[in-house]
């Protein structure tokens, strides 16, 4: 797990800690298994990817009795309460994505595990062989099971229509606007420009600082600060992608610079440090405090659709990204390099195609309809047509 951000170690503790109470649950020796030669038996895979789709907390409770010093019975309840545990609603399953996640870290150690094994034994070929052969039928048994792609892979930009409403109802001005105090409408409205406007991650955004706003030269640097020592947040926001300078435009540059100068700077606590959105205390705004902006927003304004999140946003810009490089007629290599410097994205990074899927499809559609146009043989279709209207003594 080296140079991994603090969460992606986390997310991948919490997946062992799930893999070892399954463990635990089953009477499975995971160290017995790989001395015998062997790793889970199919059922057991099953049952495994079943435990990986739901929340960790309605697991955590089988641990909560040593097995070596439980009764029998004692046990048993407790693989009852394990497995009534799996058979939750699909409402209580985690994301696929985290799903994944999980399939993916427990696949990796268990291999680690293997190769710890065989370099520590003095196995013979065959039995070597023949580990090697079950690490690589539980990998693949976990590879059939492991969700291909999740629910973020299907989000989509919002049409122009939501658009135009979202920047509507979150002016500081507008009296549709979810909240009261002026400091919230003005920070709020800025935080939603700042992601229609540049596509940022979320992660990006709490992330900026003052000092990452070059106002002189029009643009912000976005870097890269996992585990960042003066960050105070218990769950800190981290830049996945890329370090990047985005220009700026000057309305978003004057907005920006009225908010701390006449907003932040008043809230005492934003003298102790340097992050751009802070709430109302002044401290750094947090991962549930940023969260409850949309929620705000999605339960206020009943037009604003039901699954906006800051991640549509990300979407939307490489949406209009996308209409703007077919406007100036930019090519194929040059949108997709351009898209992939602003995004974070290495050239040879295939994540475009997640962002552009509305934008492929509308702009198919049109192909399809010029293709029909183009197609047309002129008096021949006309006459075909014509056989499909109303016939004489038909009813119209």
């Amino acid at each position: 797990m080296k140079n991994l951000a603090a969460n992606t170690i986390a997310n991948a503790l919490r997946a062992l800690q799930l893999f070892v109470t399954f463990l635990e649950s089953e009477g499975i020796d995971l160290r017995k298994r790989l001395s015998d030669g062997l790793v889970l038996k199919l059922y057991e895979v099953e049952a495994l990817a079943q435990a990986c789709r739901r929340p960790l907390e309605a697991l955590s409770a089988v641990a909560e009795v040593a097995p070596a010093a439980a009764s029998r019975r004692a046990q048993n309840m407790r693989l009852e309460r394990f497995r009534s545990r799996l058979s939750g609603s699909v409402e209580d399953a985690v994301n696929p994505a985290v799903t994944a996640t999980r399939l993916q870290c427990i696949r990796d150690y268990v291999g680690w595990m293997a190769e710890i094994h065989l370099a520590q034994q003095a196995a013979t070929p065959q039995s070597r062989g023949e580990l090697r052969a079950a690490v690589d039928a539980f990998r693949h048994a976990l590879d059939a099971r492991m969700p291909s792609g999740g629910a973020s892979q299907e989000r989509e930009g919002v049409p122009p229509e939501i658009r135009s409403r979202l920047l509507e109802v979150t002016r500081p001005d507008a009296p549709q606007n979810p909240w009261v105090d002026d400091f919230a409408r003005c920070r709020n409205a800025l935080i939603v420009d700042w992601l229609y406007y540049l596509g940022l991650r979320r992660g990006e955004l709490l992330s900026l600082r003052v000092s990452d706003i070059d106002f002189r030269r029009c643009v912000v640097h976005v870097f890269r600060r996992p585990d960042a020592l003066d960050d105070p947040r218990r769950s800190q926001p981290v830049v996945k992608t890329r370090a990047r300078e985005l220009p700026l435009s000057q309305v978003l540059l004057d907005a920006t610079r009225n908010y701390i100068v006449e907003l932040r700077s008043s809230r005492p606590q934003a003298r102790k440090h340097e992050f751009l959105f802070v709430a109302a205390s002044g401290a750094p705004l947090s991962m549930p405090a940023f969260a409850k902006v949309f929620t705000v927003l999605r339960s206020k304004i009943p037009d604003l659709p039901d699954d906006l999140t800051p991640h549509t946003l990300r979407h939307t810009w490489n949406d209009r990204f996308s209409e703007e490089m077919d406007h100036n007629k930019v090519s194929e290599d040059t949108e997709r390099k351009a898209r992939s410097y602003l995004m974070g994205w290495s050239e040879t990074s295939g994540t475009a195609v997640v962002y552009t899927r509305r934008h492929v499809r509308e702009k198919a559609k049109q192909v399809s309809l010029d293709l029909q146009e183009s197609m047309r043989g002129g008096k021949c279709d006309e006459q075909r047509l014509g056989a499909f209207g109303p016939r004489n003594g038909a009813e119209s």
